[in-house]
């Protein structure tokens, strides 16, 4: 492309190998103009998939893709219409097409095929096979289109209740990412995000500098309601702030990421902040999901979900497991002793 022989488009890209250069590449190419913007993941996705599926034996490869597009593929361009395919999706499509394609190689080496499978085989497979919620999935897409006989596909056993983590574990990691300058700054404050306001990484990470506000007072919009930062993470974030203003980006214009990463344009990613925090023994998931228990017994259910941006169910669940007092909140504000 540089020398002219080729022209600057996507066809000529996708004739490349999948590799994080030619990503990096596009990437730049988009935010510069040159290119037409595409959900890059998602074209990197089908890409993918395609020459996955023709790698296949031809009966597997014809049901795998059909699956892949009339399903997989879809409700990813669904997505893509909302939110970028995160690298995260990317892994989790990948991985249930292997699994797919997995299990009907088991067919195969038992003797048995999609028209021919039955409950016993079902069950035999589903014993021996764990992870397989891919394969399930699949299964009941096959029954619906007449593929496969009417079966029942095992249900996910329940995952056992998770221990609380004590509150000064996590104030603990609080003053770790406090304190600790070894862990780069964008990283411990998505980190005290997640340890204080209970947040996601993957809604951390898109979060845009015009979500802080700073009038003497620092606040910063999870939800519908701003919530003011506790000054050790003000000072944080000001310096964070103070360090973007410094640098010279890649091209002029785009998103305004709060926590830019290294590709032109684009937000840092979920899997580079884990991979700072997990070594200091911050689980996101775990951590997050404790810090919401403790917050509906400090306050109402819908209150959290107001001032977090977490689903009124998903707090009002977490109120119930925790047998939560606010859980009858507007019977206790109507009630004069609030008893």
């Amino acid at each position: 492309m540089a020398a002219g022989d080729l022209p600057i488009s996507h066809s000529t890209l996708d004739a490349l190998p999948l590799s994080p250069r030619v990503r990096y590449l596009r990437h730049m190419l988009i935010s510069a103009g040159t290119l037409p913007a595409i959900d890059v993941l998602l074209n990197d996705l089908e890409k993918h998939a395609t020459a996955f599926i023709a790698s296949l034996p031809r009966e597997h490869g014809a049901v795998t893709g059909q699956y892949f597009r009339w399903q997989l593929l879809r409700k990813a361009r669904q997505r893509s219409a909302v939110r970028a395919v995160t690298p995260g999706v990317y892994s989790t499509r990948s991985t249930e097409l292997r699994k797919i394609a997995g299990f009907l190689s088991w067919l195969d080496t038992n003797g048995l095929s999609l028209s021919s499978l039955d409950q016993a085989s079902v069950d035999r497979f589903f014993a021996h096979h764990h992870s397989q919620a891919a394969v399930g999935t699949f299964l009941n897409w096959a029954i619906r289109q007449g593929l496969t006989n009417p079966v029942q596909i095992p249900g996910r056993k329940p995952a056992p209740p998770r221990p609380p983590v004590p509150d000064d574990i996590l104030w603990a990691k609080v003053d770790q990412l406090v304190d600790d300058e070894s862990i780069p700054l964008g990283s411990r404050l998505i980190g005290l995000l997640v340890l204080v306001f209970a947040q996601r990484i993957s809604d951390c990470v898109r979060l845009r500098r015009s979500d802080v506000t700073d009038d003497e007072t620092m606040r910063i919009a999870l939800g519908r309601t701003p919530l003011t930062l506790p000054s050790p993470i003000a000072a944080l974030l000001r310096h964070h702030l103070e360090e973007l203003s410094t640098r010279r980006p890649y091209l002029d214009g785009g998103p305004d990421w709060l926590f830019p990463g290294a590709t032109p344009h684009c937000h840092v990613s979920e899997a580079s902040v884990a991979l700072h925090l997990v070594p200091h023994k911050i689980h996101a998931r775990e951590i997050q999901q404790a810090r919401i228990d403790h917050l509906v017994q400090t306050v109402p259910a819908s209150v959290v979900a107001d001032m977090l941006g977490i689903n009124i169910n998903t707090a009002v669940r977490h109120a119930a497991r925790t047998n939560s007092r606010w859980g009858n909140y507007p019977e206790l504000r109507a009630s004069p002793t609030g008893e």
